[in-house]
């Protein structure tokens, strides 16, 4: 597709995923329970059972030369399958991610017990409380805090929340990360585990995080309409070398601020991270492994760096459009500052509408991307760390229609 003629298409498939989004969405009649969800509740809501999830595909185009996905092709993205239910004080929740390629993800899977003076405790497979969790984004599409393990990411320990009037604090300690094979969200890893999707040159990489401690504390604050938050986050383990049988250090710290008044909305977050390795000789410690069986292959980050985020949103109703009851209109924004003064810069961008339709939600996200692995194929594979590919140092573009039942 040459770059006259991709406008043309995108402005036909905007135009068809708004038909596509009312056509799709359920009359007008209410209906609290869209198919397929399944739900149980005694007389006094004391407790419940709910079981529901979504489907997605993707119809997806990328604008660099050993791409798949040019011309643009229908994908699948997920099936997930969530069950939440309640007991008097305790509680439960899980999620369960099938993928393309066989492949499968546990998002999240706990149970947990709400105290009578606010505090909550979850013991499972639980979020971590750093930065603006889950989604620091307003788009389909992740940005680099997810790449870099801040955004979705989920690990095997417990959470303990305590209200403090506005205030709200949150520990967590987790003794281990989830297998490569079964999580859903970028975290550090061996060789060894990420082998299935890793390069071969990538054979020294031996490192894991051990006995994980995160931090946040969060106020919510505002008055005349605005509903905002803003918080400190702090996160520290081992990371474990099992070639030299010695512990390295990891710690981020991050600062973030939501801001929401009428149909505007706003993120904005900073992160500090560093790895400090003990890898053996011959293996550098400016950078480290890390993957996911829903990011594939595995790759190599910087292993110090600073990284920023702004997201811009604003909302309106829509009437006027039948089933479709809302659009958002957004722009994402993250970058990555490296510490090693020769590796440039890694950004990327976001402008999409999100369309919500009932129990259809529809993203079109338009997404750029500079040294950003996942924009610009084999020729941009040192775009997390050196940035010397081929293809190092030049915008990289994608279209993605993202569309989802939720039930």
């Amino acid at each position: 597709m040459s770059r006259v003629e991709w406008p043309v298409r995108l402005m036909l498939l905007v135009s068809a995923t708004v038909f596509c989004t009312a056509s799709l969405a359920a009359d007008d009649t209410p209906s609290p329970k869209p198919f397929g969800h399944l739900s149980w509740a005694s007389d006094d809501g004391a407790k419940s059972l709910d079981f529901g999830g979504s489907i997605r595909l993707n119809h997806r185009y990328e604008d660099w030369k050993t791409s798949s996905n040019d011309p643009a092709r229908l994908l699948f993205d997920i099936a997930r399958f969530e069950v939440k239910g309640k007991w008097d004080q305790f509680y439960l929740d899980g999620g369960y991610t099938f993928q393309d390629r066989n492949r499968r993800s546990i998002e999240h899977a706990l149970v947990g017990y709400k105290f009578q003076d606010g505090d909550d405790l979850q013991l499972g497979i639980v979020y971590k409380p750093f930065g603006i969790y889950p989604y620091p984004e307003n788009g389909w599409t992740f940005h680099i805090p997810y790449f870099l393990g801040y955004a979705d990411s989920a690990a095997p320990g417990l959470k303990y929340s305590h209200p403090l009037g506005d205030w709200n604090l949150q520990a967590a300690f987790f003794p281990r990360m989830i297998p490569a094979d079964r999580r859903y969200t970028p975290e550090v890893g061996t060789y060894s585990d990420l082998k299935d999707n890793a390069l071969a040159s990538l054979h020294g990489q031996d490192n894991e995080k051990r006995n994980q401690l995160d931090l946040r504390l969060a106020r919510s604050w505002g008055s005349d309409g605005w509903k905002n938050e803003s918080g400190v986050s702090l996160a520290g383990s081992q990371v474990y070398n099992g070639t030299t049988d010695r512990n390295g250090t990891y710690w981020a710290a991050a600062a973030h601020t939501t801001l929401s008044k009428g149909p505007w909305s706003a993120q904005l977050m900073g992160i500090r991270y560093q790895y400090n390795l003990q890898n053996p000789e011959g293996v550098s410690d400016a950078s480290v492994l890390m993957g996911a069986n829903a990011a594939s292959p595995a790759y190599l980050v910087a292993a110090k760096g600073d990284v920023g985020l702004l997201n811009i949103g604003y909302t309106v109703d829509t009437p006027q459009l039948g089933k479709v009851k809302s659009v958002k209109f957004y722009n994402d924004y993250s970058v990555l500052h490296k510490d090693q003064a020769q590796w440039n810069s890694s950004q990327m961008d976001t402008l999409g509408v999100k369309l919500m339709a009932g129990p259809i939600i529809t993203w079109l996200d338009l997404t750029w991307g500079k040294n950003a692995n996942p924009y610009g194929g084999a020729e941009n594979g040192t775009g997390w760390t050196s940035t010397t590919s081929s293809g190092s140092n030049e915008w990289y573009f994608r279209t993605n229609v993202n569309i989802g039942y939720y039930f």
